[in-house]
């Protein structure tokens, strides 16, 4: 007992820095790899393509950025072209960044309005390179009979800087 009451009478008061932090510069990634769709897929085909890149300007927007997305691509389907947000949820520098993103964009083969969002992690490997995941759901609306749930998982190889 006497030496739980050392040990604490010894221990100092954990407390932040008083700096604060110096703004973020301009980071991102770019990257594609392989998809599965899980939902939506037409006669049975899953497998797919996909690439992104996103770009967060640092400084006052801290955290948010921007996206540009080519999503579930075959030989048989042009896919879904994204334009988004993107919001760095969590990160451990530089090794593991989690985003959120929303999306706005269309399908590209029957030309109809889509929307939708997901999550991605990326953990960078070696240097810049690194794997992201990221599984998302995109509403393609078109029409009544024609409008459908994609949901996509994938995985891509990406450099961040």
């Amino acid at each position: 007992m006497r030496v739980l009451a050392l040990c604490a009478a010894l221990a100092g008061t954990a407390h932040a820095d008083d700096e604060t932090p110096p703004p973020r510069p301009i980071h991102g990634s770019a990257g594609a790899g392989g998809g599965f769709l899980l939902t939506g897929a037409n006669g049975g085909n899953r497998g797919r393509l996909d690439a992104e890149i996103d770009v967060s300007p640092g400084g006052a927007f801290g955290r948010f950025g921007g996206s540009l997305a080519w999503r579930a691509v075959d030989r048989d389907h042009a896919g879904l072209a994204c334009v988004g947000v993107v919001y760095e949820a969590a990160a451990a520098r530089p090794r593991l960044v989690l985003d959120l993103h929303a999306d706005l964009g269309a399908d590209v083969d029957v030309k109809a309005p889509l929307v939708g969002g997901g999550i991605r992690s990326t953990l960078t490997i070696i240097g810049p390179l690194g794997v992201a995941l990221d599984t998302g759901a995109y509403l393609v609306i078109d029409g009544i009979a024609d409008t459908r749930l994609a949901i996509e998982s994938n995985a891509m190889l990406v450099a961040r800087w």
